[in-house]
């Protein structure tokens, strides 16, 4: 299989560009973290995410201007491109890129609410409308309200008288079963009484 020779200006120049294309993956990787609000274990998992993608990218370029043979001037080109890109356009990419994102938002927000706006206003529209309705229908609930507990107090109360006269009834059924009793024992003794005195 024939290989290319490539220069080592050339290698160098490349390992660079790659270096400044993981810092650029790594800004965009940040600035869907800052919209999407990831959260600690959603993080993590972009992190590891982000450095598998960065090796696999960081190997192939390896592959396709090396042969595969890692030699120092290689890795140093991906550092000092990294370096070069957070330390000099880093910071207004990512200023583009979230001016572009928030002009974006908001003309999708503007859209929304213009869409919404005819909605929202035949809503505000039947509130008014329905207002004395709602009234009504909230008297009407209160009212409902204190006929049910009135009816229950009255339930309440029936069901105690009831248990007051079922009770009288009994203590009734007990006095009249005693005196009943009293009664006979008294013929008892005055039958015998008689008997004796015949």
């Amino acid at each position: 299989m024939d290989y290319l020779p490539y220069s080592q200006e050339y290698m160098l120049a490349v390992s660079v560009m790659g270096g400044m294309l993981l810092g650029f993956i790594w800004d965009i990787y940040r600035l869907f973290r800052h919209y999407t609000k990831l959260g600690s274990a959603g993080t993590a998992i972009g992190d590891i995410v982000y450095w598998i993608l960065s090796i696999y990218i960081g190997v192939q370029l390896i592959f396709d201007i090396s042969y595969g043979n890692i030699r120092s001037f290689i890795l140093l080109g991906f550092i000092s491109g990294a370096l070069l890109y957070f330390y000099g356009i880093s910071r207004f990419i990512l200023k583009v890129f979230i001016f572009i994102v928030d002009t974006i938002l908001k003309i999708i927000k503007k859209i929304i609410d213009f869409l919404i706006g005819p909605v929202k206003f035949i809503y505000h529209q039947l509130k008014k409308i329905l207002y004395p309705v709602k009234l009504k229908y909230e008297s009407v609930k209160i009212k409902a309200k204190k006929r049910y507990k009135f009816f229950k107090f009255k339930l309440k109360k029936v069901s105690k008288n009831r248990k007051m006269m079922y009770n009288k009834k009994k203590q009734f059924k007990k006095i009249n079963k005693r005196r009943k009793g009293q009664e006979r024992e008294r013929r008892a003794k005055n039958y015998r009484t008689k008997k004796k005195s015949k």
